[in-house]
C-alpha cells in the first residue's frame, strides 16, 4: 500500500482523520482510537518493508521494546499492525515543533538549553537501561511539546531506513540501515566516529550525537558541518568543533567541558553512561546562595559590568573545583556569596544493585555491599580515584556498619521481605578477615557506637520490630517496621526511620534517647531511604520523596526544621557522611517489568506499563491483569491499572494500591492509604464505591475476594491493637476479625480457600496456618520450607501454589499439604539478571496453566560527593 489514506479509513479500531506529515519512512496521520476514545498518531510504513521478513521482524521487536519504555521524554508507542500489506505504528499525538524548527528561529537561551539537555539525557538513560541504543539522534528526532517537554522520536526505526542511492544527497541523508558492523548507518553530521567507520556501536555513540546537538543548541551552528558528506565525515573523525567560548565568551567552563567530553573521538574517553552525563548537567542547573535559594543556571548573555565580574568569579570557582582545588573554590564562592556546585567522584562501574555503603575510619576508603551482574550479594572495598573494587570474599553477606576500630557488622543469609528490608544473622569481623563471628539472630539492621564498643540493632521479636541499644536494652518497638538506625556522634541518641505499615517505606524521621523517649523530627514522607548524622550532630540527613518525584537529600534539625540539601533528576540514596563532611550516596534507576504467558501461548509476552507498575492480580482465565503504579495517585496513594494480556494498552481505573479482581471481573478492590480506606473501582462503567471503614485505623498487605463476590478479607489494625485479618460484607456492615492479633498476610495478600472456609495468614513466628473464617483453632500448613511463599490455591482446593521469589530463576511448585507431595510447576528467568531485586511477584491461574510475574530491577552507582552543606 503506497497511496495516501483518505479520511475515515479504518485501520483495525483506528479511524483516519487527516494526513499530518510524510517522510522517507512513510506517512503520518491523525487518527481516532475508538477503543479508548482518544486521538493518536499513525505512521504507515512503505509496503516494501513487508517484503523483507528480517526487516519486518526487527521492526516489530524495536517497536515492542520502545513501547515498554514509557518514559515522559520518549514518544509513547501504543500499538503496531498491518494494513493492506503495509506495517503501521500507533503512537501518542504530539502538539509542538521539532527541535530543528526551534533552532531555525534563532539561538536558544542557555537556561532552556540546559533544561532541554537534561530531558534528552533522562530519556536516553531510560532507553540505555533497557539495552536500546537510538543510533540516529538529531534535532529532527527531538520534539518540543507546547509545555516545553522534550520527546525523543524514532527509537529503533533508524535500523530500518532504506539507503539512498541518488547522487548529490544532502548532508542530512540517513545512511544504510542495517545492523552489521562495517556498514555506515546514522545521519551524517550527528554520527559518532565509530558510526562513520562502520564499526559496532553502543550507548556511547548516542552520547556523541547528543554532544553534537548540545553544541548546536548553544552556538546555533552545527558542530561538524562541511560542504560535502565526505568532508563532514572527515571532520567527525579528525577535527574538533569550534570552542563554545568563541560564540559566547560568558559560557560556563563546566558546560564547555561537558560538551567536549561528549565529543571525544574515542568512546572510552566520553562519559561512560548517561547517568554520569545527567549528574554533570545537574551540577550546572542548581547552584545555591548562602541562604539556600536557587540561583539562575546560567548568566545572561549580556550583563552589567558588576554582574559580569561576579560571573567571572563563579566560573573561576567552578574551574578550580573541577581540577580538585576545593579550598580555592570555597574561598571564591564565599567571597561572591555563592556555594559552588558539589563535586561527584564515582566509585563503581558495574551493573547491579548497591545495598549499603560506609566510609572506613580513615575517611578515604569505602566499604559497600552489592549484587553485581546477577551474582550473589557480596562485600567490596573501594577507594576514590580507582575504577576497580576489591572483593572481601564474603558472599551472601550484607554490610551494616564499620566501627572506629575497623570492625565490620554484617548480616549473613538475609531473607528479604521488600525494599532492602529483611532479617538474618548479625555477625562481626575485622575488615580484612573472612571469618565472621555470629552474635544474634533475626536482625534487620545495626550501627556501631562512636567508640566502636557497642551496637544498636533493629530486630524481629514476637512479630514486632524493635530497636535495642545496646543489644538487649529495648528503646522502641512497633507493629510496623524501623529502618536505618544511626547513633549520634555523641552516642546519646539513635536516629531512625519509623514506618507504620510493614514493607511500605512511607514514614517519619525520629530519634530516641537512652531512656526510650522518642521524638518525631520530620513530617510524613511517601518514601524514605537512607539516613546519617551530620558531623556536628546537629542535623539528621536523609533521602525521601513526597510521591511522584525523585528521591532527594534533606536535613532536619533536632527541633524539627527541615531543609532541602540536594535534588537531581535522578533518584538518590544517602548512605553515610564522613567526619570531614564528604557524603556517600548512590544514584539509582528503579524499574519493574511485567511478563506473562496466557494459556495456549508458547512464549512469554512483555506486559510492562510505566516504569514501576507492580503486578497484583491475574484473572482465572489469564486474560486480565491488575497492577498498581506509584507516583500517580492522589496524596500518598498509588494508581490502579487494568490491562489485557493480549498486549492492548492499560486502562487507569483510579487511585489505590494492591488491587484484586472480583470473581465476576467487574470490580477491583484496592487500598487507599491517605486517608485509610478500602475502595471498589469499576472495571467498566460505574462509580467508585467505598467499603465501610468501621474501627480500622490502617490497612496493609492487600485484600481479597471470597468466591461469592459479596465478601472481602483484608489485613488491618484498630487503634491500640496489632495487625490481624478481617472479613467484611461489601454491601454494608462493620468488619469482623477472624484471626488473633499479631497475624499477618503474605506479601502477595490474603488467600481464601475455594470453599470459603479458610484464610491463610502467619503468626508472630512467621508460621503460615489455615484460619477458619467461622472461628476456631488454626491448622498449621504442613510440609512448608522456609523459602516457600504461598501464592494461591489450586482450583480443586486440595493443593497450594508456592513460589521462591528470593532467587533467580523464580520457581513455582504445587504442594499437597495432606501428603507432602511437591511438584515443580515452572521456572521463569528474565534474560538479563543484572540488578534483579528480590522479592518479586508471580501469580498463576487456578489450573496452573497461565502465569504472570513482575521483576524489580535496580541499577545503582556509588559516589562520594564533596561540597554539600
Amino acid at each position: 500500500m503506497n497511496k495516501e489514506l483518505p479520511a475515515n479509513t479504518e485501520l483495525a479500531h483506528y479511524r483516519i482523520i487527516a494526513k499530518i506529515g510524510a517522510g522517507g519512512m512513510g506517512e503520518v496521520y491523525r487518527a481516532h482510537d475508538a477503543r479508548l476514545d482518544r486521538e493518536v498518531a499513525i505512521k504507515v510504513l512503505p509496503a516494501d518493508l513487508a517484503a523483507d521478513e528480517d526487516r519486518l521482524r526487527r521492526f516489530e521487536q524495536e517497536a515492542k521494546a520502545t513501547s515498554a519504555l514509557n518514559h515522559p521524554n520518549i514518544l509513547t508507542v501504543y500499538d503496531i499492525g498491518e494494513y493492506e500489506g503495509s506495517p503501521f505504528i500507533v503512537a501518542e499525538l504530539l502538539d509542538g515543533e521539532e527541535l530543528r524548527d526551534r533552532l531555525l528561529e534563532g539561538q536558544i537561551p542557555l537556561r532552556k538549553v540546559i533544561e532541554y539537555a537534561q530531558q534528552i539525557v533522562s530519556g536516553l538513560s531510560a532507553a540505555h537501561e533497557k539495552g536500546i541504543v537510538h543510533r540516529d539522534l538529531k534535532p529532527e528526532n527531538l520534539f518540543l511539546t507546547k509545555d516545553d517537554r522534550v520527546k525523543i522520536l524514532d527509537f529503533g526505526l533508524a535500523k530500518l531506513r532504506a539507503p539512498k542511492t541518488e547522487a548529490g544527497s544532502s548532508e542530512d541523508e540517513t545512511r544504510k540501515a542495517i545492523t552489521n558492523p562495517g556498514v555506515v548507518m546514522g545521519t551524517v553530521g550527528y554520527m559518532s566516529p565509530e558510526q562513520v567507520r562502520g564499526e559496532k556501536v553502543d550507548h556511547r555513540s548516542d552520547i556523541f550525537s547528543f554532544g553534537a546537538i548540545l553544541h548546536e543548541m548553544i552556538t546555533g551552528r552545527r558542530a561538524f558541518r562541511r560542504d560535502t558528506i565526505a568532508e563532514t565525515m572527515s571532520a567527525i573523525l579528525k577535527e574538533e568543533p569550534e570552542e563554545l567560548s568563541e560564540s559566547n565568551p560568558n559560557i560556563n567552563p563546566a558546560l564547555e567541558r561537558i560538551v567536549r567530553r561528549c565529543l571525544e573521538k574515542k568512546p572510552d574517553r566520553r562519559f561512560q553512561s548517561t547517568s554520569d552525563l545527567g549528574f554533570a548537567l545537574e551540577s550546572l542547573s542548581a547552584p545555591t546562595n548562602s541562604s539556600g535559594s536557587i540561583l539562575p543556571a546560567m548568566a545572561p548573555a549580556v550583563a552589567a559590568p558588576a554582574s559580569l565580574r561576579l560571573w567571572k568569579l563563579l566560573t573561576i570557582a567552578a574551574l578550580l573545583a573541577a581540577v580538585g582545588s576545593g579550598v580555592g573554590a570555597f574561598i571564591l564562592g564565599k567571597r561572591a556569596g555563592i556555594t559552588p556546585p558539589p563535586l561527584y567522584n564515582r566509585l563503581t562501574f558495574n551493573r547491579g544493585t548497591i545495598w549499603k555503603a560506609r566510609f572506613a575510619p580513615d575517611g578515604q576508603s569505602v566499604v559497600y555491599s552489592a549484587r553485581w551482574n546477577g551474582n550473589p550479594l557480596e562485600v567490596f572495598a573501594a577507594r576514590a580515584g580507582q575504577t576497580e573494587s576489591r572483593s572481601l570474599k564474603l558472599e551472601n553477606t550484607d554490610l551494616l556498619g564499620i566501627s572506629a576500630s575497623n570492625e565490620m557488622a554484617v548480616l549473613r543469609n538475609r531473607k528479604v521481605f521488600g525494599w532492602f528490608i529483611g532479617r538474618g544473622t548479625l555477625a562481626r569481623l575485622p575488615v580484612d578477615s573472612r571469618a565472621p563471628r555470629d552474635i544474634l539472630e533475626d536482625v534487620q539492621e545495626a550501627d556501631w557506637s562512636p567508640d566502636g564498643t557497642k551496637l544498636a540493632v533493629v530486630r524481629w521479636v514476637n512479630g514486632q520490630n524493635q530497636l535495642e541499644y545496646p543489644i538487649g536494652k529495648v528503646l522502641y518497638k512497633t507493629a510496623g517496621f524501623l529502618s536505618h538506625p544511626r547513633i549520634s556522634p555523641k552516642g546519646d541518641l539513635v536516629a531512625f526511620m519509623d514506618h507504620q505499615v510493614k514493607w511500605d517505606d512511607r514514614g517519619w524521621v525520629a530519634v530516641v534517647d537512652l531512656s526510650g523517649k522518642k521524638t518525631v523530627l520530620s513530617g510524613e514522607w511517601a518514601g524514605e531511604q537512607g539516613l546519617a548524622w551530620s558531623p556536628a550532630g546537629d542535623e539528621v540527613w536523609f533521602t525521601a520523596n513526597k510521591g511522584g518525584e525523585t528521591y532527594a537529600i534533606y536535613a532536619v534539625t533536632l527541633s524539627g526544621r527541615e531543609r532541602l540539601v540536594l535534588r537531581t533528576t535522578i533518584d538518590l540514596m544517602l548512605h553515610d557522611i564522613s567526619r570531614n563532611g564528604q557524603v556517600l550516596i548512590t544514584s539509582f534507576n528503579d524499574s519493574i517489568s511485567i511478563i506473562g504467558q496466557p494459556p495456549g501461548e508458547t512464549k512469554e509476552r512483555d506486559l510492562t506499563w510505566l516504569h514501576q507498575g507492580r503486578i497484583s492480580d491475574l484473572s482465572p482465565d489469564a486474560k486480565t491483569i491488575l497492577f498498581s503504579y506509584y507516583g500517580e495517585g492522589a496524596g500518598l496513594n498509588y494508581a490502579v491499572y487494568l490491562r489485557q494480556t493480549d498486549g492492548s494498552p492499560a486502562i487507569k481505573l483510579g487511585d489505590g494500591a494492591k488491587p484484586r479482581l472480583s470473581p465476576d471481573g467487574k470490580w477491583a478492590l484496592s487500598i487507599l492509604y491517605t486517608p485509610p480506606q478500602l475502595a471498589l473501582l469499576p472495571t467498566g462503567a460505574g462509580e467508585v464505591r467505598q467499603v465501610e471503614r468501621g474501627p480500622i485505623e490502617q490497612y496493609s498487605a492487600g485484600g481479597n475476594w471470597f468466591p461469592d463476590g459479596k465478601r472481602i478479607a483484608f489485613q488491618g489494625r484498630e487503634p491500640g491493637h496489632d495487625w490481624r485479618c478481617y472479613v467484611q460484607n461489601i454491601d454494608g456492615g462493620p468488619p469482623r476479625p477472624i484471626t488473633p492479633e499479631g497475624t499477618t498476610a503474605s506479601s502477595g495478600g490474603i488467600f481464601i480457600s475455594p470453599d470459603s472456609r479458610f484464610v491463610i495468614a502467619s503468626d508472630a513466628q512467621h508460621q503460615p496456618s489455615l484460619y477458619p473464617v467461622a472461628g476456631g483453632a488454626p491448622q498449621p500448613i504442613a510440609h512448608l520450607e522456609s523459602e516457600d511463599e504461598i501464592i494461591g490455591w489450586s482450583s480443586d482446593g486440595r493443593s497450594l501454589y508456592l513460589a521462591r521469589t528470593q532467587e533467580m530463576p523464580i520457581r513455582v511448585y504445587r504442594l499437597d499439604p495432606s501428603t507432602g507431595r511437591r511438584e515443580l510447576l515452572k521456572e521463569v528467568l528474565p534474560a538479563d539478571p543484572a540488578g534483579i531485586f528480590a522479592p518479586n511477584d508471580i501469580f498463576v491461574t487456578p489450573d496452573g496453566k497461565g502465569y504472570v510475574y513482575s521483576v524489580r530491577r535496580m541499577l545503582s552507582d556509588l559516589y562520594v560527593v564533596e561540597g554539600l552543606k
